[in-house]
C-alpha cells in the first residue's frame, strides 16, 4: 500500500494512538482491588480466579459502549455517563451504591490520565509524519479535561500543533463541523476561502479506528481518510486507505 504525502493529519487519539482497552482495564482493575464490597461481590458472582476483573471489565466494557453511543446522540449528559456506566455494571453484581459510583467514575478518571499505553506503532508514525513535514491534529470525541493529559501522560503531546475535542468544537464526529474546525486550526486557512480551503482539504487525511465517527466523518466532509481496521471488523471498501496497522503511515 502507497500512502500519497499530506500536509494536515488529523488523528483520533483512542484505540488510534492511545491504547484505551488496555489502559482502561488496567485503572478499572486497580480501583476495584482497592475496594473491597466491590470486590468480593466480583467474585462472588466471577469466582476468585485471575480472570474474574476481566469479565467484571467486558461486562462494564459493553455498558459503557450503549452509554457512550447514548451520549454520542445527544441523550446522555456527559456528568450523567461518567457514573451511570459504573452504577449499571456494579448493579448487576448486587452493588447498587449511587456515591460509590459517582466517586468511582471521578477516581477513574484520574487513574486513567496515568495509564500511558500506546498501539503498535503509534510513536513510529507520529515521528514519520513528522520528520516528512506533515502538521498533526488530534481530534477527538473524548472529555477535554482527560485527553490533554492522556497526551502529556503518553508522552506524545510534542507531535501535536493543538488539539480539538468536540466540547471545544461544539458538534461531536461524525458531524463535518469538528472535522472543518479542526482543519481551520491546524491549517490556519478559514472555510470560506474558497480555492485555499479546497487545497487544504486535498492536502489532508484522516487517521481513526472508528468506521462511523472518523472514516464515514471524514468521507462527508471530503478529505481522504485511513481506516485503522485493528479490530478486524468488516472492510469499508471506500475508505481511501484500510489497513489492520499503522505500519503504512510509517514504512
Amino acid at each position: 500500500m502507497t500512502i500519497r504525502p499530506y500536509r494536515y493529519y488529523l488523528i483520533d487519539l483512542d484505540r488510534t494512538l492511545w491504547d484505551f482497552d488496555s489502559n482502561s482495564e488496567h485503572a478499572i482493575g486497580l480501583l476495584v482491588s482497592r475496594n473491597p464490597v466491590l470486590l468480593k461481590a466480583i467474585q462472588e458472582k466471577e469466582g476468585c480466579g485471575e480472570d474474574s476483573l476481566h469479565r467484571f471489565f467486558m461486562r462494564y466494557d459493553a455498558l459503557n459502549h450503549r452509554l457512550w453511543a447514548m451520549y454520542e446522540k445527544g441523550e446522555m449528559t456527559k456528568e450523567d455517563l461518567r457514573w451511570k456506566r459504573f452504577y449499571e455494571a456494579f448493579r448487576w453484581y448486587g452493588v447498587e451504591d449511587e456515591a460509590m459510583a459517582r466517586q468511582f467514575g471521578a477516581d477513574y478518571l484520574e487513574q486513567m490520565v496515568c495509564e500511558n499505553r500506546l498501539m503498535p506503532g503509534a510513536r513510529e508514525m507520529l515521528e514519520a509524519i513528522r520528520s516528512a513535514g506533515g502538521k498533526m491534529a488530534v481530534l477527538s470525541n473524548g472529555f477535554r479535561e482527560v485527553q490533554y493529559r492522556k497526551l502529556h501522560g503518553a508522552g506524545i503531546s510534542e507531535y501535536f500543533s493543538t488539539v480539538v475535542v468536540s466540547e471545544e468544537a461544539g458538534c461531536l464526529k461524525p458531524r463535518p463541523g469538528i472535522f472543518a474546525y479542526a482543519l481551520e486550526t491546524l491549517s490556519g486557512i478559514k472555510r470560506t476561502d474558497g480555492d485555499r480551503w479546497r487545497e487544504a482539504k486535498r492536502a489532508a487525511l484522516m487517521i481513526g479506528d472508528d468506521p462511523v465517527n472518523d472514516i464515514e466523518g471524514a468521507q462527508i466532509f471530503g478529505i481522504d481518510q485511513f481506516y485503522y481496521n485493528h479490530k478486524g471488523h468488516k472492510a469499508i471498501s471506500h475508505a481511501t486507505y484500510e489497513s489492520p496497522d499503522l505500519t503504512p503511515l510509517y514504512e
